[in-house]
C-alpha cells in the first residue's frame, strides 16, 4: 500500500516538472517584443475607446438627451473656476432643459447654493463638422422659461467634451466646461426650480 501511495506522490510531481519544460520555439518573446506588443494592445484599446466615445456622444446629441455636466464655469472676464460637476450643469431632454448653477457651501434659490431654471426647448439647431479623424457638433438651443428666454451655444468633441455658452436676458454669460454624459449615467443633483 505503501508502494502504491509512493508512486502516485512520484507521478504527480514528475508531471508537473515536465509540463514546465519548453522547447526553444516556445520560449517567451524576448523584453523588447513585449513591451512592442503591450503598446500595441494598449494603444487598440484607446482606439476602441475613443470610437465608443465616438458612437454615445453621436447618439446622444441626435437624440437630443444628454446632460453637459460642467467641471469649470467661466464668466465675461474668461476666468476658469473649478466646481461640483454634480450640482453645476445643463440637461437636455427631447424638448425640456434645464441650466443649473450651485456650489456646495451656500443655500442660494434652489437649495444648492445657486440657481435652477427649468424650460421648453424652441429650438435645436445641431450642425456636424467633420474634420480627418474626427467629428465636432455645434449646437444651438434657445430655452424658454418663467424667468425669461436663454440662448446656449454647445461645443462639443466626438470625444464628449464640451463647453456651453449660456447668454440670458441681461448682458453677460457663463460657460459651462466639461464633459457630456447619457442621462441614465449622470451624478447631478438637481436643486428646487427658481421659476
Amino acid at each position: 500500500m505503501k508502494k502504491f501511495l509512493l508512486i502516485g506522490i512520484l507521478t504527480v510531481f514528475s508531471i508537473g516538472s515536465f509540463s514546465q519544460y519548453t522547447s526553444p520555439e516556445d520560449q517567451l518573446l524576448s523584453k523588447k517584443e513585449q513591451r512592442r506588443l503591450a503598446r500595441e494592445h494598449k494603444l487598440a484599446e484607446k482606439h476602441a475607446e475613443e470610437e465608443k466615445n465616438r458612437e454615445i456622444t453621436a447618439y446622444m446629441v441626435n437624440d437630443h438627451r444628454f446632460i453637459l455636466e460642467a467641471d469649470f464655469i467661466s464668466g465675461r472676464s474668461g476666468s476658469r473656476y473649478p466646481v461640483n460637476s454634480t450640482l453645476n450643469f445643463i440637461l437636455v431632454d427631447s424638448t425640456e432643459a434645464v441650466i443649473q448653477l450651485g456650489s456646495a457651501y451656500g443655500i442660494g434659490y434652489n437649495g444648492v447654493g445657486g440657481i435652477t431654471i427649468e424650460g421648453s426647448i424652441t429650438k435645436y439647431e445641431l450642425i456636424e463638422k467633420q474634420s480627418k479623424n474626427a467629428v465636432s457638433y455645434s449646437i444651438t438651443l434657445f430655452v424658454m422659461s418663467s424667468l425669461g428666454t436663454y440662448d446656449i451655444q454647445l461645443w462639443v468633441s466626438s470625444s464628449g467634451n464640451a463647453d456651453a455658452t449660456v447668454r440670458g436676458n441681461f448682458s453677460g454669460s457663463v460657460t459651462y466646461s466639461g464633459k457630456l454624459v447619457p442621462l441614465g449615467q449622470s451624478r447631478i443633483y438637481k436643486g428646487m426650480s427658481s421659476s
